[in-house]
């Protein structure tokens, strides 16, 4: 498995799908799926008023992202509301997302979900929790992952250059932790801000 860690914002990252998660009481849209929503000129936000998203628990909706950002695809995963959200949760979700994953075939993501102080979730823990559930999940019984397909798996993560050394960390962790189940190679940017440069570390 590689992990990708880019200063850039998730909307210029070179991945099949980004997921983005939003909450069931928080309008109009925060963080990353503001950001996004903005990109797609409030796309999110009118299937909100539609009704067509509602940001409960493990909804997962997917939409083109009409070449308006880099990533083909937009996975949008309702996280619940606001008061409920924390790392376990996430855990619990990681499983879920990666059966996702696999139906779709992709094998490059971007995950930019939710966290600040007063989600009590800061995004280097959240990117180590992310990927210590995703693993976990590959694990469980009821879905079936060959080694393959998980090794050859790529995830990046991006919240800009000022959480870059915090998402390190977090990755970092996470790669000591399942050092003895899965090999995990981790990509920085290069001093030369190359787009196709990398540092292995």
């Amino acid at each position: 498995m590689d992990v990708i860690l880019s200063k850039e914002r998730v909307d210029v990252q070179e991945c099949d799908v980004l997921v983005i998660g939003f909450f069931v009481d928080e309008r109009p849209l925060k963080g990353s799926s503001g950001w996004i929503d903005w990109r797609l000129n409030g796309m999110i936000s009118r299937f909100l008023i539609e009704n067509k998203l509602s940001g409960d628990w493990k909804e997962m909706t997917l939409v083109l992202s009409q070449r308006r950002i880099v990533p083909r695809m937009i996975l949008l995963l309702g996280l619940g509301e606001t008061k409920e959200y924390s790392y376990l949760r996430l855990r619990e979700l990681a499983p879920h997302l990666l059966v996702t994953l696999k139906k779709l075939g992709t094998l490059n993501v971007c995950f930019s979900l939710p966290y600040e102080e007063s989600y009590n979730v800061d995004c280097g823990k959240l990117a180590e929790v992310l990927i210590e559930g995703i693993v976990d999940g590959s694990d469980l019984g009821e879905h079936p992952f060959d080694g393959e397909w998980m090794k050859n798996l790529r995830l990046f993560f991006a919240e800009g250059e000022e959480h870059f050394s915090e998402l390190l960390l977090g990755v970092q962790t996470a790669k000591s932790i399942l050092e003895e189940r899965i090999q995990i190679r981790i990509f920085t940017p290069s001093e030369d801000n190359s787009a196709t440069s990398g540092t292995r570390i």
